[in-house]
Order: C-alpha cells, then structure tokens, then sequence
C-alpha cells in the first residue's frame, strides 16, 4: 500500500466517547477515513453511519476487524471486550486504538502487551483521560525543572455521587463488563505514572456500602468497590496517598484534583475547574496562566493517525497511553485488589 493512501479505519461500539470525540477528531484528520462502523445492533450501527457519513455497517465484529481493506480498528465496546478484540485486531495485521480502560484484569494486559510487543510494526494506543489535557507539559516541564524540588508527597482525591443511587447500576458497577476495574483509579493511575511514576509499594483498602441495587425489580448485588484508599511509595521516594469514591452523598465535597508537594514548592491541578495553581516554597498557591507554547488540547486522533502514518514508513512511532503503559497500570489494578484481599502491603516489582 502507497503511503500516500488513507488510513482506512473501522469502528467497533461507537457509545459516548466515540461519538464526542473519536468520530470528530478523525474527521478532522485528511490522512483518515472512517469505511464500517459495527454497533451493538444493526439498528445502532445504521443510526451511527447516518450521523456521521460512514458508508458501510457490520453485524459482525470480527467480520469488521477481518476486512482487507481497513488498516485501523478503533474498539469503543466496555472493558470485558478489550482484550479479544485488540488480539483479533493485531493478529489481523492492523493498527489498534482501544478505548478505556484498557480490559478487566492483569492476566488480559499481559496477553496484549505479549500481542504488541509481537507486533512492533502496527502502533497500539489506549485513549487517554481527557484531564491529562491541557497542562501536562506545563507540570512535567516544571517537574524536570526543579520547580517544586524534590517531590516528597503526592494527593489524589478523586469524590463523586455516581455510584450513590440505590435504584441505578451502570456497566462500570458490574464486575462482568468493568472486570477489576474501580471508580476512578485507571484513568488517574495513567496520569500518576505519566507525572510521577509507578509505586514500588502500596497498601489499600475496598469498601462497597451499598452491596446491593435494584436492577430491573431484581436485587443485585455490587461486586465493584464504591469507596477506594491507597497509600505507598513511588519508585522515586515519595509518598503518595490516593482517594477515590462514588458515594458522597452531599454536593460539596465531590471533588477531583491532585498536589504535588515538594521541597521547593507545591503544584495543585483541579480536574473539575480545568485549573491549575503553583506555589513556590514559601509563597501561597496562586493560579498559574499556563504560556500557549506548554498547553496540549485534545489531539488523540490526530496522535494515532500520526503514528500510524510513521508506522507506514518504517520508521519509529510514539503514542500515550500505549499497551505498555496500560499494562503498568493494570499492575497497579491488580496490586489493590491483592493487597485488600490479604490484608497487607504489596511490593509492585515482583508483580
């Protein structure tokens, strides 16, 4: 195939993200072209290519993912999937873009990982958490500067309502389509590892306060943990403690920010107000006006397809998040699930 030729791209489960995001963004990259979309039902896929001009529909994912002429495949199905698909994806010779989170347990990740790394020719990329936009190069740029010094503690704080309704189970409260997967803390742990790195050692503790709904008449119960804590130590020294629940039930204190404190200063990011706020040892937090040449808007799409285009070429390719840091996380995923179940601390480097 000419380098010169569009990326052909099929789509399988076209929900919410994919909607707001992927289909846009790749109708905003020339070098993309979007053949198939697969739904979860015909109707579906029919109202999805109507919407967005996608000339083509399969009732078939693997039909989809078998097609001679796509080179991409985007899954947008719920982590229970993830893992079979992306597989059928790389094993057919195409480049893969997986939705978040990346699947449903360690053992899943590590057979993706094992599947890229077999495959180094066809670019893997997991979606990103849309909070890791705009200001990550601002703070990994002040990190690398000696900005805050030494960082000694890291806060994660991640408090909703979304699991409070006794009435009301979403796909991420059932264990069958989320797997091990827990409130928020894939998508953050992508962001820690990014800024700061991996745990060497962490310790948590799961609670489910409400251990059942009612779920079409029907008492169910609730394998998913609703209320989250871990502590540790980075790779690098710090201390990092991390919260993470779904049942406040007031509308103040749902919240979702990190701090970074160190030597020489403090770096705070509130993900709900988009804003960011540095302060120098001895001074208070101000907001920080982030220069335009440190702000990176949402170019997920734009990222793959570049990838993708240097893949053609031979020539090296990076994306973030890839399987390889999908996995370190589903590494993480693993160790609180572990470290809850027997009740102690667990060393990550012999995960």
């Amino acid at each position: 195939m000419e380098t010169s030729e569009k990326i052909r791209i099929g789509f399988i489960g076209a929900g919410g993200i994919c909607k707001s995001r992927h289909l846009p963004g790749l109708a905003k990259c020339e070098e993309a072209e979007v053949v198939a979309v697969c739904n979860r039902s015909k109707e579906s896929s029919e109202k999805v290519a109507a919407e967005f001009q996608i000339p083509e529909i399969e009732t078939d994912w693997l039909k989809l993912v078998e097609r001679d002429d796509l080179d991409a495949i985007f899954i947008g199905t719920w982590p229970y999937m993830h893992k079979e698909m992306a597989l059928a994806t790389l094993h057919a010779g195409k480049h893969c873009f997986c939705q978040a989170r990346m699947c449903c347990d360690l053992n899943e990740a590590r057979q993706m990982l094992q599947a890229a790394q077999a495959t180094p020719n066809l670019v893997n990329m997991i979606c990103p958490p849309p909070h890791r936009m705009p200001f990550e190069p601002w703070i990994k740029k002040t990190l690398t500067d000696g900005g805050i010094g030494e960082l000694t503690f890291v806060e994660m704080r991640s408090t909703t309502s979304a699991n409070l309704d006794p009435n009301k189970m979403t796909w991420r409260e059932d264990i069958e389509y989320s797997g091990l997967q827990a409130l928020a803390m894939g998508i953050y742990a992508e962001t820690l590892n990014a800024w700061v790195g991996p745990y060497e050692t962490l310790a948590a503790n799961l609670s489910t306060p409400i251990a059942t709904k009612m779920v079409d008449g029907e008492e169910v119960e609730v394998k998913i943990p609703q209320v989250l804590s871990i502590s540790g130590q980075l790779l690098n020294g710090a201390i990092c403690h991390e919260h993470h629940m779904g049942v406040a039930a007031d509308t103040t204190t749902p919240v979702n920010e990190i701090t970074l404190f160190g030597t020489e200063g403090t770096i705070r990011h509130a993900f709900l107000s988009g804003e960011i706020y540095y302060g120098a040892k001895g001074k208070p937090l101000e907001k920080v006006d982030v220069p335009a040449e440190l702000v990176e808007d949402w170019q997920v799409e734009k990222d793959f397809i570049e990838a993708v285009k240097l893949a053609r070429q031979g020539k090296p390719w990076c994306v973030s998040p890839d399987f390889a840091e999908g996995h370190q996380y589903m590494v993480k995923v693993h160790a609180v699930h572990e470290s809850a179940r027997l009740g102690r601390s667990i060393n990550m480097v012999t995960l």
